[in-house]
Order: structure tokens, then C-alpha cells, then sequence
């Protein structure tokens, strides 16, 4: 069944569908999950967690539902509805079927070999065959696809992905294959983002460094490594991308520095008017995927770029207490795998099972790495539209997952009244 997931997530995220028309024609994604649901219901291995992340989950898309019927244009609210419903679905899936922590580091192995292959075949195609996007003054690498193709979302998409690598590289996989496979990655997450010219994403790469760097005990080799690292790419990199990278700063600097310089500006202006539709329509805004429709000077402006405008502007009031109240929930999730693990680690890892210490050992790299894709979610949405994205469900579900495994790994080591103890 775990493989049927995967293969799942290979159709999510390589979209081969969007690259290949002719595969669209068979809506070869659709069929695929209407097919995996059904073996889903049939199979006798699922079994349901409850969290108040699944509730959040759900009342979330419940305000889209509600909202989309006060939407001006109600066919865009339905249709990122429903997309939104499809992701929704796909978490619960996810959920139900992954069983214990092998099959998780199995799928978090699967999603980094998956965008091995979709940026892989991305730089090919924009180093071999030459597609590429022009404009910024500046040739950009896009992703295969077209629902998360563009440069700036590509270039979010492989930044997202840089906690997990990392988590990954720290675990230390013993098969020599999956090692080379993760520092591969690594080499080419960072050409591509360079490639795509996108400042946002440059910048919230940049950060995660950052939180690598004030997240380890070696400050010193810490700084030293960061330094000789950003020297290198800095040398390396063209000069109209150190242009285009130091547009995030200054002013006039850019290759066709007025639009760089007005694309910057328009970042500010999503915030301002999602603000401003969020005073007219307070409770429920405008609609999911109506915030095209809410600009001032014209009847149908650009879509939003920027999350918390969007946020407040589609969802309104409610929108931002329910999304306010998952990121929350997700966070506090992570955060007490982290806690409790370590504590584990610290206090009871002499006495032990190894399959236990390894395990936690896992959980607990892989919540710090969802609580750096949180900061890099919130960072980047200064700049992009990421509020309906697959990243915040799948953190979810890896705090669902996580949290259930640890308790399971509490039990089974009879841990559980001494962290307490320890605790109180």
C-alpha cells in the first residue's frame, strides 16, 4: 500500500500529465487516486489517528466551502476549492496508511527522490534542450509542470524541500546509494535555485542556512563552513544573477531593474488590497481564488503574491483564526516530538532497544526539519502565494504520523512515567 502512495506522490509532483498533453488527455492522476481510494477501503491495514490537526484540516476547507458561496466569481472559488478538497484527500490518505517509523523514513526517502527526478529532468531540459522562461532581463530555469512550473514556485518548491534533505543527511542512511543520493540532490537543489533567478526563493534558502547554522552546537565551524559556502556560489553565479540577487536589497541593481524593482513592489501592494478586501468583506472575504477579482484599478488584476493578503482578503476573519489555529497546532505538535524524543534520547537511550533509539532519533529530525519548513513557508509567503500549497498538509501529517509513533515507542520502552517524571 505504501507504494501505491508513493506512486501517488511521484504523479503530484512530477506532474507528468502537464509536460506530456498528450498523458492529460487520459487524466492519468484522477484515475489513479479514484483507483488507490478504492484498494484504500478495501485494504484491512488502515487504521484512523485522531488529532486536532485532522479537525483543523477540515474546518479549513469548511471555511472555503462557506466562503466560496458568497464568492464573486463562484466557478474560481469551486475550482480552488476542490483542489484544495484533492490535497485534503491526500493527506488522509497518507495518515491512514503509513504504519510505523520505516515506513515513513521510507516515504520522506520517496518525496526527495521524487524531486530528485522532477528537478533533475527540469535542469535538463533548461542546460541541454534550453527551456526557459525569459523575463527580469534574465534566462530562468521552470519546472516541468504548470501548476507549480513557474520560476518562483519552482524555486519555493526545492527550498521547502531543503529541511528534509538535511534531516536526511543527518540521519545517515547506511546504503552507500541512498547517501550519494541525498548529497546529489543537494548539488542540484542548489544550481537550480540559483538557475531559476528567483530572488524569493534564493533569500529563503539563504534562511534555512541560516536556522542550520544557529541550530548546531559548533558555531564557529558553523560560520566558517556558511562563509566559505556563500563565497563559493557567489563566485560562481553569473553576474546578471548576482544582479538580480542583490534587486532583494537594493534598488535599481537588476537587469530591467525598474520591473525587478515593481515586481517587488507589487509583493507590498497583494498586502495592502488583500487588507482592504478583508475591511469590505470581514468574515469570509471575497473567495478562494477570487482575489483577482478585488483589485481597484482594474476588473481582473494579477493573482496574489503574497500569503497573509491572501489569507485575509479570500478567507477573512474566519479563515485566519482557522489557518492561525492549524500552523499553530503543527508547530506545537513538532515541537513536543522534539522535546520528548530528546528527552528520550537523553535519559533513556543506555537501556534502550537500538530499533527504539534509532526511531526517535528519526522523529526527531524530521519535526525539526516541518518546523523549518514552517518558517520557510511564512518567510516566503512575504513573496508568493503559498497559503492552499501540499507543504502545510504534509507537515501535518508528518506531526500526526510522528506523534502517534512516539507514544507507540513510549509504550513499548516503558518510558512514558519517567518523562513525565523527569518533566514535572
Amino acid at each position: 500500500m505504501l507504494w501505491l502512495v508513493i506512486g501517488y506522490m511521484f504523479l503530484f509532483v512530477f506532474r507528468p500529465f502537464e509536460y506530456w498533453p498528450v498523458l492529460g488527455t487520459y487524466r492519468i492522476e484522477r484515475v489513479y487516486m479514484i483507483a488507490l481510494l478504492v484498494v484504500l477501503f478495501l485494504w484491512q491495514g488502515k487504521r484512523h489517528l485522531t488529532h486536532s490537526i485532522n479537525n483543523s484540516i477540515l474546518f479549513f476547507l469548511g471555511v472555503m466551502v462557506v466562503s466560496s458561496v458568497w464568492a464573486f466569481s463562484t466557478d474560481d472559488a469551486y475550482q480552488a476549492t476542490f483542489d484544495y478538497f484533492k490535497l485534503v484527500v491526500f493527506y488522509f490518505v497518507i495518515v491512514l496508511t503509513i504504519r510505523d517509523e520505516r515506513q515513513l523514513k521510507i516515504f520522506m526517502v520517496a518525496y526527495i527522490a521524487v524531486l530528485f527526478l522532477y528537478v533533475g529532468k527540469s535542469a535538463w531540459e533548461f542546460f541541454v534542450h534550453g527551456r526557459y522562461v525569459y523575463n527580469m532581463g534574465i534566462k530562468r530555469m521552470p519546472g516541468l509542470d504548470t501548476t507549480y512550473g513557474d520560476p518562483n514556485a519552482f524555486a519555493a518548491s526545492i527550498a521547502y524541500s531543503l529541511p528534509f534533505l538535511w534531516a536526511l543527511i543527518k540521519y545517515r542512511f547506511e546504503q552507500p546509494l541512498i547517501r550519494k543520493m541525498l548529497w546529489a540532490y543537494a548539488l542540484l537543489a542548489g544550481v537550480c535555485i540559483i538557475a531559476t533567478g528567483s530572488r524569493s526563493g534564493m533569500v529563503t534558502s539563504l534562511l534555512f542556512l541560516l536556522l542550520v547554522f544557529f541550530s548546531t552546537s559548533r558555531k564557529v565551524t558553523g560560520v566558517t563552513l556558511l562563509l566559505a559556502l556563500l563565497a563559493f556560489v557567489w563566485n560562481v553565479m553569473p553576474l546578471d544573477y548576482q544582479q538580480r540577487f542583490k534587486s532583494a536589497f537594493f534598488r535599481g541593481v537588476a537587469p530591467q531593474a525598474q520591473a525587478a524593482d515593481a515586481s517587488a513592489q507589487g509583493r507590498l501592494e497583494s498586502l495592502k488590497q488583500g487588507i482592504k478586501m478583508f475591511m469590505e468583506s470581514p468574515l469570509l472575504g471575497i473567495g478562494p481564488g477570487n482575489f483577482k477579482y478585488g483589485w481597484d484599478h482594474a476588473p481582473v488584476g494579477p493573482s496574489a503574491h503574497n500569503l497573509y493578503g491572501e489569507l485575509l482578503g479570500e478567507t477573512g476573519v474566519m479563515g485566519l483564526l482557522v489557518f492561525s489555529a492549524l500552523v499553530i497546532l503543527i508547530v506545537r505538535t513538532h515541537r513536543t516530538i522534539i522535546e520528548r524524543a530528546t528527552l528520550f534520547l537523553t535519559v533513556h537511550a543506555a537501556n534502550a532497544p537500538p530499533a527504539s533509539v534509532d526511531n526517535m532519533r528519526l522523529l526527531r529530525l524530521l519535526s525539526s526539519a516541518s518546523v523549518q519548513v514552517v518558517v520557510l513557508l511564512l518567510f516566503n509567503g512575504n513573496f508568493g502565494r503559498n497559503l492552499y500549497r501540499y507543504n502545510w498538509l504534509w507537515i501535518g501529517a508528518i506531526a500526526v504520523l510522528s506523534f502517534h509513533f512516539l507514544n507507540q515507542e513510549l509504550k513499548r520502552s516503558g518510558a512514558i512515567a519517567g518523562l513525565k517524571a523527569r518533566r514535572s
